[in-house]
């Protein structure tokens, strides 16, 4: 690659910093802040492509900067590093900061230098135009989106179904997988909203093969669930774009909406490879069958994207 990639890590351990900075400045420009608002305002100055960052920092958490970094420097990529399972960071740093990938201390050494290759070279295929985008001027001239709901959920549905007369949007529901297959293979789908069960059936192989597939596609995951570890793997190998709990609470509900149409709206008015998703292959050997298996299965939406 012609351009060095720069990676700002923040952790407010310095022995960790000079780790890190001793594993990684031989392949990057490798920039290290222990104080979180000193690394805010270098993102106001300066060019990062990856920004990693620990979690439990005094004065500021790792969501919140990484919440604040995605207003700051939307182009960096975000990733989130803590040796805690704490499901309620996880959350925010999704809802919130946009991350692109979850790692846990202390972390292995070849699963952080293949996070940052992937990271570094997303960040380099971005063209400066893509990060000046505004969503405001995208939604403009936004046409319709469609959305397909796969929850059964009535107070689900009313949300949705709100969302989408106001909006203008045309809401499709699948009463199971083989019928949110059908969909997915006959419709161009901008966002989908789902448990993470369906009519007894599980929906997570097929949010992570939809990741793989259809980078443009965004989906919400609404689920009662407490699962710290299962959110994790949803966050690198599914890339979804919100967590949602329930029973549900609509302020967030609508608020995570009107998110993923916006972005969704920007998705449309980029080339492929602008866009900022990459996920982590499964690793469960049942799972990658399973995802293997529907990617067979949506034959007819590869073959639309790929045209």
């Amino acid at each position: 690659m012609s351009e060095r990639i720069r990676i700002l890590f923040v952790d407010d351990e310095e022995r960790i910093l000079r780790s890190l900075a001793l594993q990684f400045r031989r392949d990057y420009e490798v920039l290290t802040e222990s104080d979180p608002q000193r690394a805010l305002q270098r993102l106001q100055h300066e060019s990062v492509h990856v920004l990693v960052s620990d979690q439990r920092m005094p004065g500021m958490s790792g969501a919140e900067l990484l919440a604040a970094a995605q207003q700051i420097a939307p182009q960096t990529l975000r990733i989130l590093l803590t040796g805690y399972s704490d499901l309620d960071a996880a959350v925010a740093a999704l809802n919130n900061g946009g991350i692109f990938r979850y790692l846990t201390k202390p972390w292995d050494a070849q699963e952080m230098a293949f996070t940052l290759r992937q990271a570094g070279e997303l960040a380099l295929r971005q063209a400066p135009a893509a990060a000046a985008s505004s969503l405001g001027e995208v939604a403009q001239t936004a046409a319709p989106l469609q959305l397909l709901l796969l929850d059964d959920d009535p107070q689900t549905l009313a949300v949705v179904a709100e969302f989408c007369v106001s909006g203008g949007h045309r809401l499709l529901r699948a009463a199971n997988l083989a019928q949110a297959l059908q969909w997915l293979n006959q419709e161009p789908i901008d966002l989908l909203v789902s448990d993470l069960h369906l009519a007894g059936e599980d929906s997570v192989p097929l949010l992570k093969t939809l990741a793989r597939l259809h980078p443009r596609l965004l989906s919400l995951v609404v689920t009662p669930f407490q699962d710290t570890q299962a959110l994790l793997k949803l966050i690198n190998e599914a890339q979804i774009f919100r967590y949602l709990p329930k029973p549900i609470r609509k302020g967030l509900f609508d608020k995570g909406l009107q998110a993923a149409a916006a972005q969704a709206q920007l998705l449309r008015s980029q080339p492929a490879e602008r866009i900022q998703r990459l996920p982590q292959a499964p690793r469960d050997e049942p799972e990658k069958e399973r995802v293997g298996s529907l990617l067979g299965m949506l034959g007819r939406l590869r073959e639309r994207l790929s045209a």
